[in-house]
């Protein structure tokens, strides 16, 4: 596994050397936006399944600074047995150096509680720089670096442990209009320290069926080198939601 050194130099040297086209910068409205999302899923017959995912994304922006929060639910039962709960929220300040909003510092806070990854709390707080590496009409490519803290308790039956350490934070996000009716998302972010190395991806591919109103088929992707006893380093999720914007 790389070390927390060597992500953040190659990480530094990509934002550095990657070049900027801004053909035409998206002016964002100001003040409060956000949206709902909400999936639901029940199956019967020889295996009862109930799976609901839940989330809210709110943003509010100024010309020279946005503050960004997601709150999401997951929750999954199998014949009647609970086999996934999930709770996440995040949050981010962004303040932007030039006109373009293309360069900026960012200081974020993520807190998980997952019952299955036998986590009562993961906590990470961070601050860096972001870029915008590449923007057209239709296309953005975002850059992230920066350095944290990780702060780990698990669960009762895990031990209970508390586990902290400094991380390095490395983030892209991909945006592409496909045409007026599709778009398609894809996210990275990597949380690298000496004790465990997180990674995380989201794809999505979004339809636009009113004028709020998508859908959206989602992809998530989660790894952990160094999770708690008896569970797993990988889970990945496969979503259709549907999102409301306002």
């Amino acid at each position: 596994m790389f070390s927390v050194r060597s992500i953040t130099t190659i990480a530094l040297i990509g934002v550095a050397l990657t070049p900027l086209s801004i053909l035409a910068a998206e002016e964002l409205p100001l003040g409060l936006s956000g949206s709902g999302e909400a999936g639901y899923n029940s199956t019967t017959g020889n295996t009862t399944t109930t799976s609901m995912l839940g989330a809210i994304k709110l943003n509010y922006n100024q010309e020279r600074s946005e503050i960004k929060s997601i709150i999401e639910a997951n929750y999954k039962s199998e014949d009647g047995t609970t086999t996934q709960e999930r709770y996440l929220l995040d949050l981010q300040r962004n303040q932007f150096y030039d006109i373009e909003r293309s360069y900026y510092s960012f200081i974020a806070g993520e807190f998980v509680n997952s019952r299955f990854e036998n986590i009562d709390l993961d906590a990470t707080l961070s601050l860096g720089l972001g870029k915008k590496l590449y923007q057209t009409d239709d296309t953005t490519l975002t850059g992230e670096i920066g350095l944290g803290y990780q702060s780990t308790t698990l669960s009762k039956n895990a031990g209970g442990d508390t586990t902290n350490q400094t991380i390095a934070r490395l983030k892209l996000d991909f945006n592409h209009k496909i045409n007026a009716q599709l778009a398609f998302s894809q996210d990275l972010i990597i949380l690298a320290g000496a004790d465990r190395t997180k990674i995380e991806t989201n794809t999505g591919l979004k339809a636009k069926i009113a004028d709020n109103m998508n859908a959206k088929l989602g992809y998530k992707y989660r790894h952990n080198n160094n999770p708690a006893a008896g569970t797993k380093e990988t889970d990945t999720q496969t979503t259709l939601t549907l999102i409301y914007d306002f």
